[in-house]
């Protein structure tokens, strides 16, 4: 039984080491204009980046989106899919607090 008990816990041990960096994030957001209303069914820019430490940190990763808002104002997209010159893959998770 103790047998089992210690290969069970290699296992999952051994599991948890090939812990992955995602490829790609989902992001949703609201969009309102300065009067705090609506943007309906309006095509909007964003920019989006990865900051490393700090909100006034280095950008480690930078992309832009043009999407188009829904009747709520909701606009959906994947970080990781935009236009850009950096690369998602080379972001180093474990170098600080990634904001």
């Amino acid at each position: 039984m103790k047998k089992r008990y210690t290969i069970l816990a290699f296992l999952l041990v051994t599991a948890s080491t090939f812990a992955q960096a995602p490829e790609k994030m989902s992001y949703q957001a609201v969009v309102r204009d300065a009067t705090n209303t609506l943007l309906t069914n309006q095509s909007v820019g964003m920019q989006i980046s990865i900051l490393q430490t700090t909100i006034t940190g280095a950008s480690v990763y930078t992309e832009t989106h043009s999407v188009t808002t829904n009747l709520n104002g909701l606009v959906s997209l994947e970080i990781g899919t935009g236009s850009t010159s950096d690369s998602f893959a080379t972001i180093d998770w474990s170098a600080g607090p990634i904001l």
